[in-house]
């Protein structure tokens, strides 16, 4: 179980240095996100606002 840490610790510290930004990063690995999580993922992907909020 101390490599499994180990390995995501480098894993984690590799993606935070590589200075590479990836669209909608992993926010968390345990659990589900929240809400607000969500809402930034999706504008973050789509940011324009009228785009989902008034259809039909």
């Amino acid at each position: 179980m101390d490599k499994e840490k180990k390995k995501k610790m480098e894993q984690k510290n590799e993606l935070t240095n590589s200075g590479q930004r990836f669209p909608v990063e992993q926010v968390s690995n345990t659990g589900k996100p929240t809400k607000k999580q969500v809402k930034a993922a999706v504008k973050e992907l789509n940011p324009d606002v009228n785009s989902l909020g008034s259809r039909g």
